[in-house]
């Protein structure tokens, strides 16, 4: 899996904390720009090789989205704030040309003494069987090359609470860390909409994760992925999200804000009409599945 993260995270280091690559519309692309989970993974990307430490651990990421990115260069300007003995905290600034589109921060953490537990355990569910040939639509239209997905949550059309989620599995062999956890966390379709007033989410304002205690593995291994819509007011939601190997370990607790705008404008934004066509189609057919 990380395989492919590593190629599209790539990074060539520019000095003073700058790290730059070319991005393009890879595996990786959502609807109008790449998925948040994919430039939360370049942004720790940046971060793990500015830390340079490999005893300290990612442990939590927190990244406010500014604006889309397009095709073209992208630089990612880290800054080490503040190094402890067991804590590093660190900053980046995530720009598309002269425009920032991204701010983040992280702590990364060395192993420390404690009791270990796991309260949030995770749920009983059929294993991966045949891909839900739905997720190959519109929402995740190039992220299928990589992924198959297998629903397990959300199974019943429109109905509160707004929940979805399922398997996440890799098409390709090869180890992964929590680049690759980010990115499931967030490529899934937004709970939001299945909620019975036919209401739809443009990408996030914010997503803050926070990482097991061990997010790696040397080889791929499907993850369940858990979304539910806690709230929403004042054109806002806010979503929960929760994720899981498959030997149980959690790798990830997440929320998440979004804004939310009718279908038409959210499915409309920077597309022609077959592609628009194509979205409501898909829309459609996962609210009633």
């Amino acid at each position: 899996m990380t395989k492919i993260l590593d190629e599209e995270t790539e990074l060539t280091h520019e000095g003073n904390g700058r790290y730059v690559r070319t991005l393009t519309k890879g595996p990786f692309w959502g609807v109008v720009t790449p998925h948040g989970g994919y430039l939360m993974a370049l942004a720790l990307q940046a971060m793990t090789l500015e830390v340079g430490d490999a005893a300290r651990k990612p442990r939590m990421l927190s990244q406010h989205f500014l604006g889309s990115l397009k095709p073209g260069p992208v630089a990612v300007d880290v800054t080490v704030e503040r190094v402890g003995r067991g804590v590093t905290s660190v900053s980046a600034r995530i720009s598309g040309g002269d425009r920032l589109v991204g701010l983040a921060t992280a702590l990364f953490t060395t192993e420390g003494e404690g009791p270990a537990f796991l309260d949030d355990p995770m749920p009983e569910v059929a294993m991966p069987d045949q891909p839900d040939t739905e997720m190959l639509g519109f929402f995740v239209a190039n992220v299928h090359h990589t992924y198959d997905f297998h629903r397990r949550f959300g199974t019943g059309g429109t109905a509160l609470p707004c929940e979805d989620g399922g398997w996440i599995v890799s098409k390709t062999p090869g180890a992964w860390d929590a680049r690759d956890a980010l990115v499931a966390s967030d490529i899934w379709v937004p709970p939001i909409i299945r909620h019975p007033d036919r209401v739809c989410a443009t990408p996030s304002l914010h997503h803050v994760a926070h990482f097991g205690p061990d997010v790696t593995g040397s080889e791929a291994v499907p993850f369940l992925v858990h979304h539910q819509l806690t709230n929403g007011g004042a054109g806002l939601t806010d979503e929960s999200i929760r994720l899981w190997a498959e030997d149980g370990r959690m790798l990830l607790s997440a929320r998440q804000l979004r804004t939310v705008v009718s279908p038409e404008k959210a499915l409309g934004r920077e597309m022609d009409e077959n592609a628009l066509d194509e979205a409501e189609k898909t829309y459609e057919q996962i609210r009633t599945d």
